[in-house]
C-alpha cells in the first residue's frame, strides 16, 4: 500500500497519535512523500469517528476525487452549508447523513462554527479524532475571516438594531430562536473581546454589519487546536525545521511527542533557474511543457494569459486547480493564482514559473499595517516550497523551477536539504546571466522542437550522449546582447558547430551542409 518507508512512517505516526491522544499533532511530510494515502490509511483503520478538516471547499472537492479514498477503502461524507441548497430540507437531510457518517470532510471554518454551537452544527468538533490537511493554509486562511461578519441582512432578520459592538452582539446572544450560524459568529466576536488587542479589532463594516478583524485568524481555532486528539498535517508547517510561527500563529501549547518532519531520502529531480527580471511569456513559451505559471492574483493572471495565446488561466476561486489543468493539457500552459496550495494535479509539471515571489500580504486596519514583515516572509517560504513540490510528485518526477522575482535572495534556504545542489550555477550566489549569455531555456526549446539530430550532417544521438549536440546561434551571440528566439538557434553536432564558426560571421547552414556533404 505504502510506496516508500517514509510513508509507512508518515502512517504509523499518526496511528500511534490515534492510540495514544497525548497532545496535538504536528506532522510535516516532505513534498510527494504520499501523505494523503498515508492518514486516510490510519483512519481507515480507525474504529472511531473522525473529521478531516480543510481550510476550502474546492480542496474538498479535490480530496473526494482522491484515487487514496478507493486504494485504502475509505468511505467518506462531504458536509456542505446551507447556502449550498435550494431548500432547508434538502439541506437538514444532507446534514443529518454528513453527521450520521464514521469520517466527515469540512471546511476548518465549520469546524470553527461547530465549536461554537457545542457540536450541534455539524458535530465536526465532537469528533473522536480531528485531522486538519493542508494545515499551513490556516494561520491566514481567509474562509476563518470571512465568516466573522454579522451583515446587516442578518441583524434585520434577527431584529436587533446596531448600536456599540458589544451591545449588538449581546442583543444577538439573547434571542432565543437566532440562526446557529450567527450565533456562532456573535460568540467568536465575543470572544475576541479577551484576546490581545494587537491582533484582533472589532467595528462596524461600510454596509451596516458587525466585523472581526483578525490578523491570526488561525487562533479562532485553538480551543480545538490544543486538543490531544487533534492532528494537523502538511507539507510546510516548519519555518527553519521549527513548527514554532504555526504554534504561535495557532495559539498551541505543548505539542505531542510523535510530531516530526519526515522528508524522503529521495523523490524527484529539481533543477532551479533564476532568470532575474526576464518576461514570464518568454519564459513559459520557452520552457519544458507542461509548464505551471503560478500568479499572485487572479487578476495578474488573467492579465498574463491575455498576452500569452493558448494558455489556459483558472477562472478565480470557483475553479480548482486541478480542474484549470485538465484544460491546459499535458502540452499546454496553465496560468494560476494561488498554486502553491492544494492536491496533486492531473498533470506532472516539467517547468514552474514563478514571476513574484508570494509575499503574505500586508493587514492594514485603519490605513495602519498592522502585520509584520516577519510573518509576511515565512508565508513566501512556505509558499516557494509549496510551489517547487507541485513538480515533485511522483519518485521519477523531473522538473524545472524557475524564479524572476529577485527578492528570493531575501528568503533564505526554502528548498529540502535533499534539492541543496538543484540550485542553476551562479543562482545562490544572486548572479544572473546577461543577454548576451548562453540561455539554458535555449537550449531545452531548441532540443524539444528539434530533437538530439544535427541540422547540418544529420546525426542523430540518444538521450545519454545528448551533450554531443549543441545549440548555435546564427548570429553570433559575442555581437551583443539581445532577446534570442528559437528562430535564432538550430542545433549542430560538435564538429558542424566548429566548422560553422571557422568564418566570422558563420558559414550558413544551408552551405555548412553542402559543405559537410563534400568532406563525406
Amino acid at each position: 500500500m505504502f510506496r516508500s518507508s517514509e510513508q509507512a512512517n508518515f502512517h504509523r505516526l499518526i496511528a500511534r497519535h490515534i492510540e495514544t491522544g497525548d497532545g496535538p499533532l504536528l506532522l510535516e511530510g516532505g513534498t510527494g512523500l504520499g501523505k494523503t494515502r498515508a492518514f486516510l490509511a490510519a483512519l481507515a483503520e480507525y474504529g472511531g469517528t473522525a473529521a478531516i478538516a480543510l481550510p476550502t471547499r474546492q480542496l474538498i472537492d479535490q480530496l473526494l476525487a482522491s484515487p487514496d479514498l478507493e486504494a485504502v477503502g475509505l468511505e467518506v461524507e462531504a458536509f456542505r452549508p446551507a447556502a449550498m441548497f435550494d431548500t432547508r430540507a434538502g439541506y437538514e437531510a444532507h446534514r443529518r447523513r454528513a453527521m450520521q457518517s464514521r469520517v466527515m470532510l469540512c471546511t476548518a471554518a465549520s469546524v470553527m462554527i461547530d465549536r461554537r454551537l457545542g457540536g450541534t452544527y455539524n458535530g465536526a468538533a465532537a469528533r473522536d479524532y480531528l485531522l486538519f490537511d493542508e494545515a499551513d493554509e490556516l494561520p491566514q486562511a481567509a474562509a476563518l475571516q470571512q465568516d466573522l461578519t454579522i451583515t446587516a441582512a442578518e441583524l434585520a432578520a434577527a431584529n436587533v438594531s446596531l448600536t456599540t459592538v458589544e451591545e449588538t452582539v449581546s442583543a444577538l446572544l439573547n434571542k432565543p430562536r437566532l440562526d446557529p450560524e450567527v450565533r456562532a459568529k456573535a460568540r467568536m466576536i465575543r470572544e475576541a473581546f479577551d484576546e490581545p488587542a494587537w491582533y484582533r479589532r472589532t467595528g462596524m463594516d461600510d454596509e451596516g454589519g458587525v466585523a472581526l478583524f483578525h490578523l491570526l485568524p488561525g487562533r479562532l481555532l485553538k480551543g480545538v487546536a490544543n486538543r490531544g486528539n487533534t492532528a494537523f498535517v502538511s507539507a510546510t508547517l516548519t519555518v527553519g525545521g521549527r513548527f514554532d510561527d504555526f504554534r504561535r500563529s495557532m495559539g498551541i501549547g505543548s505539542v505531542s511527542r510523535f510530531s516530526e518532519v519526515v522528508e524522503p531520502a529521495r523523490h524527484g529531480e529539481l533543477v532551479v533557474e533564476t532568470p532575474v527580471g526576464r518576461d514570464p511569456v518568454e519564459i513559459a513559451a520557452l520552457a519544458e511543457r507542461p509548464c505551471l505559471v503560478a500568479m499572485p492574483s487572479h487578476k495578474a493572471a488573467a492579465e498574463l494569459g491575455a498576452r500569452l495565446p493558448g494558455a489556459a488561466v483558472r477562472v478565480g476561486e470557483e475553479e480548482t486547480t486541478a480542474g484549470a489543468a485538465m484544460r491546459a493539457g499535458p502540452d499546454g500552459v496553465l496560468i494560476a493564482a494561488g498554486a502553491w496550495a492544494g492536491l496533486d494535479t492531473p498533470l506532472r509539471w516539467r517547468s514552474i514559473v514563478v514571476p513574484r515571489i508570494p509575499f503574505g500580504k500586508p493587514t492594514v486596519l485603519d490605513e495602519k499595517i498592522e502585520s509584520r514583515y516577519i510573518d509576511s516572509r515565512n508565508i513566501a517560504l512556505r509558499r516557494m516550497r509549496q510551489v517547487a513540490g507541485r513538480g515533485l510528485r511522483t519518485p521519477d518526477a523531473r522538473c524545472t523551477l524557475y524564479i524572476l522575482d529577485e527578492r528570493y535572495r531575501s528568503l533564505g534556504r526554502f528548498l529540502p536539504e535533499r534539492f541543496e545542489n538543484s540550485w542553476a550555477e551562479g543562482a545562490r550566489t544572486g548572479v544572473s546571466r546577461s543577454e548576451a549569455e548562453r540561455d539554458p531555456l535555449i537550449r531545452k526549446a531548441a532540443l524539444r522542437h528539434y530533437g538530439l539530430q544535427c541540422r547540418a550532417c544529420g546525426i542523430k544521438v540518444p538521450e545519454a550522449h545528448a551533450p554531443v549536440i549543441e545549440i548555435h546561434h546564427l548570429d553570433p551571440i559575442a555581437e551583443g546582447e539581445r532577446r534570442t528566439k528559437l528562430e535564432d538557434v538550430v542545433p549542430l553536432c560538435r564538429n558542424c558547430h566548429a566548422l560553422a564558426h571557422t568564418e566570422n560571421p558563420p558559414v550558413p547552414i544551408e552551405r555548412l551542409r553542402k559543405i559537410v556533404r563534400s568532406i563525406r
